[in-house]
């Protein structure tokens, strides 16, 4: 299930909640994408308060949970017209916990013995950050998954200082653009006016240049 505005525009009932509850579902939040549409879960903590388990996930560029975790513990502050809704400790456990208990996992999603030594490590010096208050706060507020220097999986490092060991990320890039430049091409025979591509993805400033 995935957290979005609900079809018929108006919230679930606590009833609703309450069965969502007790089935054990997941709902998977993508506050980023969600946004991007003009929808909103309604909301982060009455689903948390019914005892829903929350997993924050992303299915679009930026693939970045932590402008996720930001992005949607403000939406919930305004969907709830409360300053304490959408707490950054319930987004990060979202991100981590909530996560690998949706999948049926409890080795991941934590550091504890008997876990996977899965981690990323973030560094927070860069001045565009500014100072450093508690930590995961300054990153919410301040920083982005730009921000991370290292990613272990299962104890092996599989990213440092921004690049992947034996992958061409410049070449993966390139290949990646080409293809979506085809893709962006075939919409035309997926839009029922058979617009062209400029059409349906016109630019920002049309007369510029």
């Amino acid at each position: 299930m995935f957290g979005g505005d609900e079809e018929n525009g108006s919230p679930p009932t606590d009833r609703e909640l309450k069965k969502l509850a007790e089935a054990g579902v997941t709902v998977v939040h993508c506050p980023l994408t969600s946004l991007r549409y003009g929808m909103a879960l309604r909301s982060f903590d009455r689903y948390r308060d019914a005892g829903i388990t929350i997993a924050l996930g992303t299915d679009s560029y930026p693939p970045d949970l932590i402008r996720g975790m930001d992005v949607g513990g403000n939406i919930a502050k305004v969907v709830d017209g409360r300053m304490e809704a959408g707490r950054a400790a319930d987004y990060f456990r979202s991100a981590t916990i909530n996560a690998s208990k949706s999948l049926g996992r409890c080795d991941i999603g934590k550091l504890a013995p008997g876990a996977q030594a899965d981690l990323v490590v973030l560094d927070l010096k860069d001045f565009r950050l500014g100072v450093v208050d508690d930590p995961l706060r300054t990153l919410l507020m301040a920083g982005s998954a730009r921000d991370v220097s290292m990613t272990v999986v299962a104890g092996r490092t599989v990213a440092a200082d921004g690049m992947i060991p034996g992958l061409d990320l410049v070449s993966m890039r390139a290949r990646a653009q080409e293809l979506f430049e085809r893709m962006r091409s075939a919409y035309t025979e997926r839009d029922l006016h058979r617009r062209a591509p400029d059409a349906l993805f016109p630019p920002i400033f049309p007369d510029a240049g």
